[in-house]
């Protein structure tokens, strides 16, 4: 089965991803940085705060920082910055300082609760300690620093202590907001300590088995925290997204490092039920606004969906594992759908603005109307603020991009898979593969191998399920691209200088969702490769969903280095209703008139000003007469 790799073994060289990477080291990192001093989130770790002062802590701030921490962390294994290094370590000082006796650590609960820490489930207590955790290993595998480590290795101890048969009982036994179950794993193949790999297992086994667990009560309901089952009988994805999505990539973990069949038979349910019955076209997951969680089946909305950014991102964490797991491409290819969709239309093109919510449809007066006049109803953003108090996103966003080269390739006895696409150089066993591409732009990827002497390997490609007949050539000879478990493998000698070509036909694709997806009936989505596309009013004017995509169009790419930090656009032929009179209601048959439709991808909606948006078209059912 593959194995991850370290993320300085990759070096990103230009394209797609570079640029992200390099955007959030530039902007992100220090933009959000200065919206953490400003809120109070960077002040909290000197645990300075007294009662009755403003800027009373929150029970998730910790969480926030600890994340920035993180990416900044990857940043750090990509190439030093010793002014950056000297903040985390501030920061570290500060931890070290306010850790008790005892190992604890959360600045909510040593300001604001200081007598009632583990009392309240959702209170996000182990939420934050798993990403303090997660921090702490990826700033100790970039500079060797074992300090924050050292301090959270503490802090696992006295977790472990408090809540197995060893210690006293907390007034609950799994976490409200699952994280830690990851972060746990982690620090076991940091230091290599297996109590802390058994902490995880205890806590994903333990979750669906109490009635004394509660967690949002009320209509919720036990679902909502994934505690209606116990792991190995859930089947469906249900709750808060976020929160299941990072339990469901715990529970990958367990069964990849125990050899739990059942309980990967419990993941790859939960992943087809997710993929086939609860997934935007886009790779948005959590439609529902109430809870930010899974809805029923279809239940797929466009303006309200909520699709929070995190949950993208926590899929992702979740496809990795199961790739891991298995082996599988169906998993990569669904953690590339959310690559290059839903995770980026998080950031602005300038870096510094941030979605939390990503709906599939704007009217921006819905919103108007509703927010003025405080009717309390949901609508999403039309635009991207630079922070907002709930800023769970803008972190993860910059964890994302900043390791999105752990994600590229991975290794396993014999053979290197080369998940991801976009130029770069990764090095494993004196085997260097560079890539050249502009994907997702282009379909065409070349590859080159370097290495001292003749060895023998194989090489998987992954050959993206969106591409029908992939071609594969080898040093400029056409070779049949067969593929197996998604990928092209390539069993054979490599010699320096040998030669890959990968081309993958990107056509538009015009998807139609299910029939019980009534939301979306007799519309399109229109798809290039790995983007989704969308129709903004800044190219099209207004009533966008008002036009009709006609039967017969012809679908016209091209590159535009001068829109939006460089994007393919697609213009294609189609109608529009004219408002010819005031009748809200009418026999006659509106008048068209024929108009080219621009669209443009998906994630980088709302970088223009205010305006309308779908990605779901109107299309033409018969040629007009």
């Amino acid at each position: 089965m593959p194995n991850p790799i370290e993320i300085n073994q990759i070096k990103l060289t230009g394209g797609y991803l570079f640029e992200k990477e390099s955007l959030v080291r530039a902007v992100t990192l220090p933009a959000l940085y200065k919206s953490y001093e400003k809120t109070g989130r960077i002040n909290a770790f000197k645990l300075s705060w007294r009662r009755g002062e403003s800027g009373e802590p929150h029970i998730f701030w910790d969480s926030d920082v600890a994340k920035w921490i993180e990416g900044a962390a990857y940043t750090l294994q990509s190439g030093s910055d010793p002014e950056l290094e000297g903040v985390i370590d501030g920061l570290i000082d500060d931890m070290e300082k306010g850790q008790t006796a005892e190992g604890y650590f959360n600045t909510y609960y040593l300001m604001v609760k200081r007598t009632d820490r583990f009392t309240v489930r959702n209170d996000h207590e182990l939420y934050c300690a798993g990403h303090l955790m997660e921090a702490a290993v990826a700033y100790y595998r970039a500079t060797g620093k074992r300090k924050m480590l050292d301090i959270m290795c503490r802090y696992a101890d006295y977790i472990e202590k408090i809540f197995t048969d060893n210690g006293r009982r907390p007034d609950f036994m799994t976490p409200g907001h699952e994280e830690i179950e990851l972060a746990l794993v982690r620090l076991y193949e940091a230091t290599g300590e297996r109590r802390y790999l058994d902490l995880s297992k205890f806590f994903v086994d333990r979750r669906g088995i109490s009635e004394d667990e509660r967690c949002f009560n009320g209509w919720y309901g036990k679902e909502y925290a994934q505690d209606h089952l116990p792991v190995r009988e859930q089947k469906t994805a249900e709750g808060h997204a976020v929160r299941a999505l990072y339990l469901y990539a715990g529970m990958a973990d367990m069964a990849r490092l125990f050899d739990d069949d059942e309980l990967r038979a419990s993941c790859e349910k939960l992943f087809d039920d997710i993929i086939n019955k609860k997934m935007h076209v886009t790779g948005g997951l959590g439609g529902s606004y109430h809870g930010e969680s899974f809805s029923y089946d279809y239940d797929l909305p466009n303006e309200l969906a909520y699709t929070e950014t995190c949950a993208s991102i926590a899929f992702i964490f979740f496809a990795q594992r199961m790739f891991l797991l298995t082996g599988e491409a169906k998993y990569m290819d669904a953690l590339e759908l959310m690559l290059y969709n839903t995770v980026p239309a998080g950031l602005s093109v300038s870096g510094d603005r941030f979605f939390y919510t990503n709906p599939l449809e704007m009217h921006p007066e819905r919103r108007d109307y509703f927010l003025l006049r405080g009717k309390g109803q949901y609508a999403p953003e039309y635009e991207r603020p630079d922070d907002f108090g709930c800023s769970c996103c803008p972190p993860n966003i910059i964890r994302m991009f900043s390791s999105i080269k752990k994600y590229m390739y991975h290794t396993g006895p014999g053979r290197i898979y080369v998940s991801l696409y976009g130029s770069s150089v990764f090095e494993h066993d004196a085997m260097m593969i560079e890539q050249v591409t502009d994907y997702p732009w282009s379909g065409a990827v070349n590859i080159t191998v370097k290495l001292k002497e003749s060895v023998k390997k194989t090489i998987c490609f992954r050959a993206p399920s969106w591409c029908e007949d992939p071609r594969l050539t080898i040093n400029g000879i056409e070779t049949p691209a067969a593929r197996a478990d998604g990928y092209i493998k390539l069993e054979r000698m490599w010699n320096d200088g040998d030669a890959v070509g990968l081309y993958f036909d990107m056509r538009v694709v015009e998807l139609r969702a299910h029939p019980l997806v009534h939301y979306n009936a007799n519309r399109i989505a229109v798809k290039r490769g790995p983007v989704v596309f969308c129709a903004e009013s800044a190219d099209n004017g207004s009533h966008i969903k008002s036009i009709i995509v006609k039967k017969k169009t012809d679908y016209r790419v091209s590159y535009r280095q001068d829109l939006l930090g460089g994007v393919a656009v697609i213009d294609c032929d189609a109608a529009v209703p004219l408002p010819d009179d005031n009748e809200l209601y009418r026999t006659a048959a509106h008048t068209y008139v024929d108009k080219t439709l621009r669209l443009i991808p998906y994630s980088v909606w709302a970088n223009r000003g205010r305006g309308e948006m779908s990605v779901w078209l109107l299309k033409e059912t018969r040629v007009s007469e």
